[in-house]
């Protein structure tokens, strides 16, 4: 078990989400302002507030992002706070604004130790932190680097024998030894309570669940080999770590008892049902103890269909799953480890046990061309799950994508702000012969409307929303926020 610390006068620590753009998602996979309105709780920072609180420390966590800060006020909410540390998340399109507000933090209180973490930093260390005047970076997966960091700060230890760090010492960046993923997921606390002391629960929305709803993490790492997928190459790794189903359940039951605005869980793991011997027993777990109160989960197409019933009948109301592409040999090129048939039996047994599925499609990978990319339209609508999402690869730094990317010339910039439109939207960067970015990203736009405006899916639509009203408005709410995104896509 992690130990837990005493102390008359506890270290503080603040954690921050910086701003950036109004509603910029950074803590999700592709990070930007998304369509549907889509912001994303903190919950790597949680985790580390969580298990920094429990350890006797005195934590901030402080989402600018969600409270609609700008800078100025972020930095003198932060500084107000009087932190011995500092954290502040990363991403790599907003990494510009990410590095001035740590120096602005840095330059208010130039005793207070100033550290990144995140995605970009940790796939980038040496080039991120070179020139900045900040401390250094926690490098991977960082909540329990996070407390043992502070330890040695408020021990005055030498932070090199502290795993997992970026450290700054005379503009040279050098690193301590890589840190070890946490075995034992079950030692963590919960972030739930730390979400309900310190985030305004509202301001976060996710189109797919029900509002207001919380995040969580259920497990971490994941065992398939998706060569664009951003937190297991850059974060947490390919080994699949899970919470236990009793460890999970404690905290939804928990939510559900001191958290009675809450409507929805979503589970953000990479794949909610990598183990699905763990997944049926917390839906064994979650019917015995009487929570109705429903969740949204990723999951993978060879889900077996008797996990998928087991689940619904414990509250599983719409999942997210990565059908990608239409052409088995581009299937296998960014090595997703399923087939075209398997997909299809899995829209199958999703239907049969009512459980609504939103299809993630994209385009841009190696060999593809505009009539594979029309193949991917025509087999979203085949498929027709619940709603669909159309992106180009996104290759992150730290990626295989990126490595690909950037060994065949593709990448069309390396400033990381113009992986952004000027409204925070996503903007597609990967340049192939007779495959330009723009042509990527006008088709992903075209595939979007054609799927969601054809006149079966709107007749679907209609008769769901008086099956099931509440569905209904999430659509229509969904509706208004795509609407929104036309205009600020329009600049007006």
């Amino acid at each position: 078990m992690i130990g837990k610390r005493s102390t008359a006068e506890p270290m503080r620590v603040s954690l921050v989400n910086a701003p950036y753009f109004p509603r910029f998602s950074r803590a999700q996979r592709s990070p930007g302002v998304i369509k549907s309105n889509v912001l994303y709780y903190p919950y790597w920072l949680a985790h580390a507030a969580s298990l920094l609180r429990e350890n006797g420390f005195a934590v901030q966590l402080l989402d600018a992002v969600a409270e609609g800060l700008e800078r100025a006020a972020a930095v003198q909410r932060t500084v107000d706070f009087a932190p011995a540390l500092v954290l502040v998340e990363t991403s790599t399109p907003s990494i510009d604004a990410d590095v001035a507000f740590a120096r602005a933090v840095k330059e208010a209180t130039p005793a207070t130790r100033v550290f990144l973490v995140g995605t970009h930093v940790s796939a980038l260390p040496e080039e991120t932190l070179r020139d900045t005047g900040l401390d250094g970076a926690l490098v991977g997966e960082y909540d329990l680097t996070a407390l043992v960091l502070a330890q040695a700060l408020a021990g005055g230890a030498s932070l090199d024998a502290v795993d997992g760090l970026a450290l700054v010492d005379d503009q040279e960046v050098r690193r301590t030894t890589p840190r070890a993923p946490v075995e034992n997921l079950d030692d963590l606390p919960w972030i739930a309570p730390v979400y309900r002391e310190f985030l305004p629960l509202a301001a976060y929305n996710f189109s797919l669940a029900n509002h207001p709803m919380v995040m969580l993490i259920s497990g971490r790492g994941c065992p398939n080999n998706c060569f664009f997928c951003l937190y297991p190459q850059v974060m947490h790794g390919r080994r699949y770590r899970a919470r236990s189903p009793e460890h999970l359940i404690g905290e939804v039951e928990w939510i559900a008892k001191n958290m009675p605005a809450v409507r929805e869980i979503v589970f953000e793991d990479d794949t909610f049902t990598a183990d699905e011997q763990r997944a049926v027993r917390f839906a064994e777990l979650k019917m015995q103890r009487g929570i109705t109160l429903p969740f949204f989960a990723n999951l993978r197409v060879n889900t077996q269909a008797e996990t998928i019933n087991a689940l619904v009948r414990a509250g599983l109301r719409s999942c997210a799953v990565g059908f990608e592409a239409a052409d088995e040999q581009t299937l296998a090129a960014m090595r997703k480890g399923i087939t075209l048939d398997r997909a299809q039996q899995f829209m199958v047994d999703a239907r049969r046990a009512g459980l609504l599925v939103h299809g993630c499609f994209m385009v841009g990978f190696p060999g593809e061309t505009t009539a594979s990319m029309e193949r991917t339209l025509a087999y979203a609508i085949k498929l027709d799950p619940d709603s669909a999402q159309f992106y180009p690869v996104f290759p992150y730094p730290g990626t295989e994508a990126f490595a690909w990317a950037e060994q065949s010339d593709f990448l069309r910039t390396r400033e990381w702000r113009q992986w952004l439109t000027p409204a925070g939207g996503h903007a597609a960067v990967i340049d192939q012969p007779g495959l330009t970015a723009a042509v990527q990203w006008a088709f992903c736009e075209r595939a979007y409307r054609r799927f969601h405006f054809r006149p079966k899916y709107i007749f679907k639509k209609l008769v769901q929303a008086i099956r099931q009203p509440a569905e209904g408005w999430r659509s229509v709410r969904g509706l208004l926020a795509y609407l929104r995104y036309l205009l600020r896509a329009s600049g007006r």
